[in-house]
C-alpha cells in the first residue's frame, strides 16, 4: 500500500503545472467567441500604460476603421496587422511590463470590417504560459497560432513546449465568428 501511495505521489509531482492563462490549451477546445459580439473593452492596466514615454514607440496609431474600433475599446495596437483577403488579425495590449513587453494583450480577428472574435479566451502576458508567439493566416478562413507553454521550472526565456492551434472563420447569421478547431503540442527540446 505504501509503495502505491509513493508511486501516485511521484506521478502527480511529474505532471507539469501550467499557469492559469494558458490552462485552456491543456483542455479540450471549446468555442468562446459569439457571432455579432462587440470588441471587448480593455482592462485597467496592471503595469505601465503602453503610452508611457519609455514604451510609446511600440504603439501603433489606428489607420483603419477596425483599428479604430480596437483603440476605442481602450486597447493599444502593437505589431503589424496580419491580412489575408478580407480577414485581418490585430494585436493589442492594455498594459506593458517594465521592459515594454505586452501585458494583458489579445489578438482580435475581423472579417470585412466585422469583429469575429479573439484568438485566446483569456488575456495574455509576455513570457508566461499561454502567451501568443506567432500568428499565420493560412487563408481568409484558416488561422494558425503558436502559443508558448511554460511549466514552473522553465526559465522565462525558454518555454518547454509550444501549442499550435488552428482556427476556422465561419459565417453565421449574426456575422463571422472564429472557432478553434484543433490543438497540437510539442516539446521545444529544452
Amino acid at each position: 500500500m505504501r509503495s502505491l501511495v509513493i508511486a501516485a505521489a511521484l506521478v502527480l509531482v511529474a505532471q507539469p503545472v501550467f499557469a492559469q492563462t494558458g490552462g485552456w490549451l491543456a483542455k479540450p477546445l471549446s468555442p468562446w467567441n459569439l457571432a455579432g459580439a462587440a470588441v471587448p473593452k480593455a482592462p485597467k492596466p496592471k503595469g505601465d500604460s503602453p503610452s508611457d514615454p519609455r514604451c510609446a514607440g511600440g504603439v501603433r496609431h489606428p489607420e483603419t476603421a477596425i483599428e479604430g474600433a480596437v483603440t476605442t475599446a481602450g486597447w493599444s495596437l502593437f505589431s503589424t496587422p496580419r491580412v489575408k483577403g478580407d480577414t485581418t488579425v490585430l494585436l493589442a495590449e492594455a498594459s506593458v511590463d517594465g521592459m515594454c513587453r505586452p501585458w494583458d494583450y489579445q489578438a482580435f480577428v475581423f472579417v470585412k470590417r466585422r469583429f469575429a472574435g479573439t484568438l485566446s479566451p483569456t488575456l495574455m502576458d509576455s513570457r508566461t504560459d499561454g502567451a501568443l508567439s506567432e500568428v499565420r493566416l493560412l487563408s481568409p478562413t484558416s488561422i494558425q497560432v503558436v502559443f508558448l507553454r511554460y511549466v514552473d521550472a522553465d526559465p522565462l526565456c525558454c518555454p518547454s513546449r509550444l501549442t499550435t492551434v488552428r482556427y476556422r472563420v465561419e459565417g453565421r447569421g449574426k456575422g463571422p465568428v472564429v472557432v478553434p478547431v484543433s490543438a497540437k503540442s510539442k516539446s521545444t527540446g529544452g
